[in-house]
């Protein structure tokens, strides 16, 4: 967004905006900035939640590189409740979420998963 479109929507001066934007950045407040990327358009047309559990005395560390790895997953978080993992994927079909859930289910740190698919995002 410009410092103009910008300025309108917040009813200050393009200048100020700038100004107040750069102190953000500066302090850290505003940390970066990110590519939204439109999942479609690079044919990964399914997204789905995959909860994973895992097996008594696995090594999180090292399932969670290996999830870093994995260009399908999107988000993954370590979360609380009967699941130790909440991962967000994006696949090329039901095929490729069938490939992404064998990967899971094939990692001698994985003892469950539990798959839904995403219907229509809601927030984003």
């Amino acid at each position: 967004m410009s410092w103009t479109a910008l300025s309108e929507k917040v009813h200050l001066a393009p200048s100020s905006v700038a100004e107040r934007v750069r102190r953000l950045e500066r302090d850290g407040v505003i940390a970066g900035y990110r590519a939204i990327i439109d999942r479609d358009a690079i044919g990964r047309d399914v997204r789905a939640v995959v909860e994973v559990g895992l097996v008594a005395g696995a090594d999180a560390e090292a399932f969670e590189s290996r999830l870093r790895e994995r260009e399908e997953v999107d988000f993954a978080a370590y979360v609380t409740g009967t699941s130790d993992y909440s991962v967000q994927v994006s696949c090329r079909g039901s095929d490729g979420l069938d490939a992404i859930v064998r990967w899971l289910r094939a990692d001698t740190a994985v003892g469950r998963t539990e798959s839904k698919f995403i219907l229509r995002v809601v927030v984003d």
